[in-house]
């Protein structure tokens, strides 16, 4: 079975930094199958570069526009989000783990592969619906028509791929288990710093916990990563860019976890 991890760049460089960080973080959970950054025109030469040391074999993809009007977008960066459909048309692939730029892999997750069909993790927020951050997808031309045929009439309640994904499958939440990855394969940063500061829920999460997801803050955009999982990402950093490592910045962030933590507790005390 031919078999790949994907990623999506578009709107510039923006996300580099958190592919990188993801590619390192494949590497170092073991896994030896191939890693697919699908980039549009505007992903820079020297970007292009920086992912392929970290693994990343770069194709270059023509970019899908948002049909949703710019005034209408939860993030303005959604307007060329639907790029993320080409997954669906990379030629000579079987299966394909779809991952965004802001994941980071703490465990080996290349049992993904072994799902049939399509699979992803209830979205935090609305749990009977996926999260589009984490998914497994068998490449089709035949689906990827129907998807770009379906994109102008249908509705996404975010104006993105995710609102789109969830009603193009709509009948995902009835389907079989097997196409509902279990939560800690798509963990959003600010559970996991929640539950690793608790004794009782720590030990769970060193099982459970396979992808982290950033879906607020962006470590490497932000002064201060606030929403949980700073460690984790800015150590991955490091193992990635050993040039940039200093003591101090590790104890930095560490104290960015240990005040979400204290946040958390006076907040739910």
């Amino acid at each position: 079975m031919k078999r790949a991890y994907v990623t999506t760049l578009c709107n510039g460089d923006g996300y580099v930094t958190g592919a990188e960080v993801l590619g390192r973080s494949l590497a170092e959970s073991g896994s030896d199958i191939a890693r697919i950054a699908m980039v549009t025109a505007d992903i820079s030469a020297g970007a292009r570069a920086r992912l392929a040391v970290q693994g990343w074999e770069v194709r270059e993809v023509a970019p899908i526009e948002n049909p949703t009007p710019a005034s209408q977008l939860v993030f303005q960066r959604f307007g060329a989000v639907f790029t993320k459909l080409r997954a669906w048309d990379l030629e000579g692939l079987d299966r394909v783990v779809l991952l965004d730029a802001d994941t980071l892999v703490l465990q080996n997750v290349d049992d993904l592969f072994e799902r049939s069909g399509f699979a992803a993790a209830p979205d935090f927020f609305l749990p009977d619906r996926f999260n589009s951050g984490v998914m497994v997808l068998t490449p089709s031309r035949d689906t990827f028509a129907r998807m770009v045929e379906a994109l102008a009439a249908s509705p996404s309640y975010d104006g993105g791929d995710q609102g789109f994904l969830n009603t193009f499958y709509s009948d995902w939440y009835a389907m079989p288990v097997m196409h509902r990855l279990p939560v800690g394969y798509n963990l959003a940063s600010f559970i996991y710093q929640f539950a690793n500061g608790h004794p009782l829920l720590k030990a769970t999460l060193a099982r459970e916990a396979k992808i982290l997801h950033y879906m607020v803050q962006k470590p490497w955009q932000a002064t201060s990563t606030l929403t949980g999982g700073a460690t984790a990402w800015w150590s991955m950093y490091f193992d990635a860019h050993p040039e940039k490592a200093r003591a101090w910045k590790g104890r930095v962030h560490a104290i960015e976890d240990w005040t979400f933590d204290k946040l958390a507790a006076l907040v739910l005390d």
